[in-house]
């Protein structure tokens, strides 16, 4: 069956698959157009769906859920972290406000973490920057209230680059950054961690890197898996405890213990056909992320990709 190219498609989809009890199947176009209402009349049966089958579970199974814009309904669902179900509640083009206003499409389900990523189309839009916190604000305190025991994440806005010869409007980075430096204070107000997002997909002006980008806005393949990774980063470091003072630690300590065996750094350059994953196999004997992520924090990689040639510093008994 075919991936969907529009927001339309994905709704078929997606809509057809709640009434058959499945997930994301496929349908060809029928000439709707889903307005914002339908969306979340599908995410109340999705919501409801993945309710049901985690109750006939014997065992338990994380929930995670993707709330904020079209870059996140877009993110494709064969790089969601397995192990866990997963509610994409992203909606193209909507807003802080229109976020704030459809939570309820969450009621009656726990989610182990919420992702947010929401702001940009506020920014094209003008919206005052103090209205996009407010929403903020309204947004964390409901999902606090709702649901007490999900940990929730802020996510920085990605850069832009724009105006592109696809889209003509321009969405300023310094407010991008700004608004960024906002949400990180919020995130530490309202105790919610904020997952800094914005310099993995910078280049060396600021703008959204060129091949991470489809049209200056939105992203390619390969920028969701620059996402993908900064996610299982964040999950992996947080159920660990590897927090910014480990990282540190283990960017300068020339060795580390781990499951009783003590580990050096030495240096190893790239061959042809390696990847984090390959190098942390050759290392650890496994290529469970864990594993990888300890490379990546001793090299600060924010990809699984490596350059042929390039040198690291890997861990050896």
């Amino acid at each position: 069956m075919s991936v969907p190219k529009t927001g339309l498609e994905m709704y078929q989809q997606r809509v057809i698959a709640v009434y058959n009890k499945q997930l994301y199947t496929r349908l060809p176009s029928n000439g709707f157009t889903p307005l914002s209402k339908d969306w979340i009349r599908v995410f109340q049966d999705e919501a409801q769906l993945v309710k049901e089958v985690m109750a006939s579970q014997d065992y338990s199974t994380r929930l995670a859920v993707l709330l904020g814009d079209s870059l996140s309904m877009w993110f494709p669902t064969a790089l969601l972290q397995e192990g866990r179900f997963w509610l994409n509640q992203g909606i193209s083009g909507d807003t802080t406000g229109g976020i704030l206003k459809r939570l309820f499409a969450l009621d009656g389900v726990e989610p182990d973490v919420i992702y947010i990523l929401a702001g940009v189309n506020d920014l094209k839009l003008k919206t005052p920057p103090n209205v996009i916190l407010t929403n903020y604000q309204r947004i964390l305190q409901e999902l606090q209230q709702k649901h007490p025991n999900s940990r929730i994440v802020i996510q920085s806005l990605f850069p832009t680059s724009l105006p592109s010869p696809i889209l003509s409007f321009t969405i300023p980075n310094a407010q991008i950054l700004q608004l960024n430096q906002d949400l990180k204070f919020l995130a530490q107000q309202s105790n919610v961690t904020y997952l800094d997002l914005n310099p993995r997909f910078s280049d060396n002006s600021g703008n959204l890197r060129s091949e991470l980008t489809t049209d200056g806005l939105h992203l390619t393949p390969a920028g969701y898996q620059v996402w993908q990774f900064a996610l299982n980063q964040s999950e992996s470091r947080l159920t660990k405890g590897r927090d910014e003072k480990y990282q540190k630690w283990l960017q300068s300590s020339p060795e580390f213990t781990l499951n009783g065996k003590s580990y050096r750094w030495v240096s190893y350059t790239v061959k042809p056909g390696d990847t984090l994953k390959t190098i942390a196999f050759q290392t650890f004997g496994t290529d469970e992320f864990d594993y990888c992520d300890l490379i990546a924090i001793r090299n600060q990689l924010n990809s699984e990709s490596v350059q042929n040639y390039q040198t690291l510093e890997i861990p050896t008994l």
